[in-house]
Protein backbone atom coordinates (compact mmCIF):
# COMPACT_ATOMS: atom_id res chain seq x y z
CA UNK A 1 0.00 0.00 0.00
CA UNK A 2 1.04 3.33 -1.26
CA UNK A 3 1.48 6.59 1.42
CA UNK A 4 -1.46 8.47 0.62
CA UNK A 5 0.93 11.54 -0.86
CA UNK A 6 2.15 10.15 -3.25
CA UNK A 7 -1.71 9.33 -4.65
CA UNK A 8 -2.11 13.04 -3.60
CA UNK A 9 0.97 14.29 -5.79
CA UNK A 10 -0.13 11.61 -9.03
CA UNK A 11 -3.72 12.98 -9.30
CA UNK A 12 -1.79 17.00 -8.62
CA UNK A 13 -0.35 15.92 -11.70
CA UNK A 14 -3.25 14.52 -13.89
CA UNK A 15 -5.04 18.24 -12.71
CA UNK A 16 -2.22 20.06 -13.91
CA UNK A 17 -1.92 18.10 -17.60
CA UNK A 18 -5.36 17.69 -18.05
CA UNK A 19 -6.39 21.99 -17.42
CA UNK A 20 -3.53 22.20 -19.92
CA UNK A 21 -5.90 20.02 -22.49
CA UNK A 22 -3.45 17.29 -23.06
CA UNK A 23 -4.66 13.56 -23.46
CA UNK A 24 -3.91 10.78 -22.01
CA UNK A 25 -2.67 8.26 -23.72
CA UNK A 26 -4.61 4.74 -23.31
CA UNK A 27 -2.77 1.80 -21.31
CA UNK A 28 0.24 3.82 -20.45
CA UNK A 29 0.20 4.42 -16.67
CA UNK A 30 2.00 2.03 -14.47
CA UNK A 31 2.57 1.94 -10.44
CA UNK A 32 5.48 0.04 -10.37
CA UNK A 33 7.60 -1.47 -7.18
CA UNK A 34 11.07 -2.24 -7.08
CA UNK A 35 11.00 -5.00 -4.56
CA UNK A 36 14.83 -5.42 -3.96
CA UNK A 37 15.23 -1.29 -3.12
CA UNK A 38 11.18 -0.44 -2.21
CA UNK A 39 10.74 2.70 -4.72
CA UNK A 40 7.67 3.65 -6.03
CA UNK A 41 7.59 4.60 -9.59
CA UNK A 42 4.54 5.88 -11.27
CA UNK A 43 4.94 5.95 -15.32
CA UNK A 44 2.01 7.77 -17.76
CA UNK A 45 2.35 9.18 -20.93
CA UNK A 46 0.39 12.58 -22.51
CA UNK A 47 -0.01 13.85 -25.85
CA UNK A 48 -1.70 16.91 -27.66
CA UNK A 49 -5.40 16.55 -28.46
CA UNK A 50 -6.21 15.02 -31.55
CA UNK A 51 -2.83 13.38 -32.72
CA UNK A 52 -2.91 10.41 -34.71
CA UNK A 53 -2.72 6.76 -32.44
CA UNK A 54 -0.22 6.13 -31.49
CA UNK A 55 0.82 9.70 -31.49
CA UNK A 56 4.13 11.29 -33.27
CA UNK A 57 4.95 13.29 -30.61
CA UNK A 58 3.94 12.71 -26.85
CA UNK A 59 5.62 13.07 -23.42
CA UNK A 60 6.34 10.19 -21.01
CA UNK A 61 6.17 11.01 -17.55
CA UNK A 62 7.97 9.35 -14.43
CA UNK A 63 7.65 9.96 -10.83
CA UNK A 64 9.91 8.12 -8.58
CA UNK A 65 9.23 7.97 -4.42
CA UNK A 66 12.41 6.77 -2.93
CA UNK A 67 12.12 4.40 0.08
CA UNK A 68 14.29 6.43 2.09
CA UNK A 69 11.81 9.75 1.91
CA UNK A 70 8.62 7.05 2.40
CA UNK A 71 10.40 6.27 5.33
CA UNK A 72 10.74 9.81 6.28
CA UNK A 73 6.86 10.71 6.04
CA UNK A 74 5.87 7.44 7.75
CA UNK A 75 8.05 8.62 10.83
CA UNK A 76 6.25 11.97 10.62
CA UNK A 77 2.89 10.33 10.17
CA UNK A 78 3.77 8.41 13.62
CA UNK A 79 5.00 11.66 15.95
CA UNK A 80 8.84 10.01 15.81
CA UNK A 81 10.18 12.60 13.87
CA UNK A 82 10.25 16.29 13.08
CA UNK A 83 8.58 17.12 9.76
CA UNK A 84 11.33 16.92 6.47
CA UNK A 85 11.58 17.78 3.68
CA UNK A 86 10.52 14.91 1.57
CA UNK A 87 11.88 14.14 -2.09
CA UNK A 88 10.19 12.94 -5.31
CA UNK A 89 12.44 12.54 -8.68
CA UNK A 90 10.49 13.39 -11.70
CA UNK A 91 11.74 12.76 -15.34
CA UNK A 92 10.02 14.14 -18.56
CA UNK A 93 11.04 12.92 -22.12
CA UNK A 94 9.72 14.38 -25.16
CA UNK A 95 9.81 11.99 -27.98
CA UNK A 96 9.27 12.19 -31.43
CA UNK A 97 8.57 9.30 -33.54
CA UNK A 98 7.90 7.24 -36.46
CA UNK A 99 9.98 10.25 -38.38
CA UNK A 100 11.09 9.65 -42.16
CA UNK A 101 14.17 11.38 -41.90
CA UNK A 102 16.43 12.75 -38.91
CA UNK A 103 14.96 15.40 -37.05
CA UNK A 104 16.77 18.67 -37.22
CA UNK A 105 17.71 18.83 -33.46
CA UNK A 106 19.54 22.04 -33.24
CA UNK A 107 16.59 24.00 -34.71
CA UNK A 108 14.08 22.03 -32.64
CA UNK A 109 16.29 22.11 -29.32
CA UNK A 110 16.76 26.14 -30.13
CA UNK A 111 12.46 26.35 -29.77
CA UNK A 112 12.51 24.37 -26.38
CA UNK A 113 13.25 25.58 -22.83
CA UNK A 114 16.45 24.18 -21.04
CA UNK A 115 14.73 24.38 -17.53
CA UNK A 116 11.57 24.72 -15.95
CA UNK A 117 10.58 28.97 -15.63
CA UNK A 118 11.29 30.88 -12.24
CA UNK A 119 7.65 30.67 -11.58
CA UNK A 120 8.16 26.60 -11.09
CA UNK A 121 8.57 25.75 -7.39
CA UNK A 122 10.73 22.92 -8.18
CA UNK A 123 13.37 22.52 -11.03
CA UNK A 124 13.46 20.72 -13.75
CA UNK A 125 16.72 20.57 -16.05
CA UNK A 126 17.60 19.20 -20.01
CA UNK A 127 19.44 16.26 -18.75
CA UNK A 128 19.77 14.21 -22.24
CA UNK A 129 18.99 14.45 -25.81
CA UNK A 130 18.90 11.05 -27.66
CA UNK A 131 18.10 10.71 -31.78
CA UNK A 132 17.81 7.11 -33.03
CA UNK A 133 17.30 5.06 -36.30
CA UNK A 134 15.50 1.58 -36.74
CA UNK A 135 15.43 -0.43 -39.93
CA UNK A 136 12.31 -1.97 -40.00
CA UNK A 137 13.19 -4.56 -42.82
CA UNK A 138 10.88 -5.69 -45.90
CA UNK A 139 11.88 -2.49 -47.88
CA UNK A 140 10.14 0.16 -45.34
CA UNK A 141 12.49 2.95 -44.87
CA UNK A 142 14.84 3.96 -42.03
CA UNK A 143 12.55 5.10 -39.12
CA UNK A 144 13.99 8.34 -36.64
CA UNK A 145 12.99 9.31 -33.36
CA UNK A 146 14.29 11.76 -30.88
CA UNK A 147 14.26 11.79 -27.11
CA UNK A 148 14.49 15.01 -25.13
CA UNK A 149 15.27 14.39 -21.26
CA UNK A 150 14.35 16.78 -18.23
CA UNK A 151 14.60 16.05 -14.83
CA UNK A 152 14.89 17.33 -11.13
CA UNK A 153 13.53 16.65 -8.05
CA UNK A 154 10.60 18.04 -6.38
CA UNK A 155 10.76 18.99 -2.67
CA UNK A 156 7.40 18.35 -0.77
CA UNK A 157 7.64 20.89 2.44
CA UNK A 158 4.78 20.05 5.40
CA UNK A 159 2.54 22.18 3.91
CA UNK A 160 2.33 20.53 0.80
CA UNK A 161 2.33 17.04 2.97
CA UNK A 162 -0.92 18.17 4.62
CA UNK A 163 -2.55 20.41 2.22
CA UNK A 164 -3.70 18.84 -1.58
CA UNK A 165 -4.44 22.38 -2.70
CA UNK A 166 -0.76 23.51 -1.99
CA UNK A 167 0.10 20.14 -3.95
CA UNK A 168 -2.44 21.52 -6.66
CA UNK A 169 -0.46 24.75 -6.57
CA UNK A 170 2.81 23.08 -7.02
CA UNK A 171 1.94 21.37 -9.57
CA UNK A 172 -0.59 23.56 -11.72
CA UNK A 173 2.53 25.48 -14.12
CA UNK A 174 3.64 21.50 -15.56
CA UNK A 175 1.31 21.01 -17.54
CA UNK A 176 1.19 24.34 -19.29
CA UNK A 177 5.02 24.22 -19.53
CA UNK A 178 4.60 20.75 -21.19
CA UNK A 179 1.89 21.65 -22.99
CA UNK A 180 3.93 24.43 -24.70
CA UNK A 181 7.04 22.37 -25.54
CA UNK A 182 4.78 19.91 -27.63
CA UNK A 183 2.86 22.80 -29.15
CA UNK A 184 6.34 24.37 -30.18
CA UNK A 185 7.51 21.26 -31.51
CA UNK A 186 4.76 20.09 -33.62
CA UNK A 187 5.15 24.18 -35.15
CA UNK A 188 8.35 22.63 -36.41
CA UNK A 189 9.22 21.21 -40.00
CA UNK A 190 9.03 17.50 -38.80
CA UNK A 191 8.57 14.67 -41.30
CA UNK A 192 6.57 11.44 -40.21
CA UNK A 193 5.85 8.84 -41.78
CA UNK A 194 1.57 8.44 -43.35
CA UNK A 195 -0.82 7.40 -41.10
CA UNK A 196 -1.47 3.98 -40.53
CA UNK A 197 -5.70 3.93 -41.33
CA UNK A 198 -5.52 0.39 -39.44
Amino acid sequence: MIDHVFNDLINAMHQSLESAMLEQLPNQEHLLLDVLLGDIHYENSYALPGEVNPPNLRVDINLEWPVWSQSIYRSWLLGESDPESLEVDVELVIRAVNMTEPAPTADLLSSLDERTSPIFAFLLERSSVVSSQSNLGGGVENEFELEIGFDGSLILEENSITAKEELRNLLAPLGPWIASMLVRLSDQPIKYFPDDPD
